[in-house]
């Protein structure tokens, strides 16, 4: 089974980019400055990526108000 096979809405954040399902594989984590969250993702091919989202709500306790989950900044192939 692939990784990507085994992450969901429930363990994953799911993202579409460019035509392509991305799913996290691990939480999401600030980045040393605080200006971004990043986290490592797969495709369905099992390619892997970087993705970053730029922090929007400075203020928000909760996560889920701190950034546009929806729309990254940043998207990179690491293989």
């Amino acid at each position: 089974m692939s990784k990507f096979n085994g992450l969901n809405a429930t363990n994953s954040t799911i993202i579409q980019w460019e035509g392509k399902e991305l799913r996290t594989t691990q939480d999401p984590y600030i980045s040393d400055d605080g200006s971004q969250y990043i986290a490592h993702a797969v495709d369905d091919r099992d390619d892997e990526y970087i993705i970053t989202w730029e922090v929007i709500n400075y203020e928000t306790m909760d996560e889920s108000e701190a950034c546009d989950w929806d729309n990254p900044v940043g998207v990179t192939l690491v293989k």
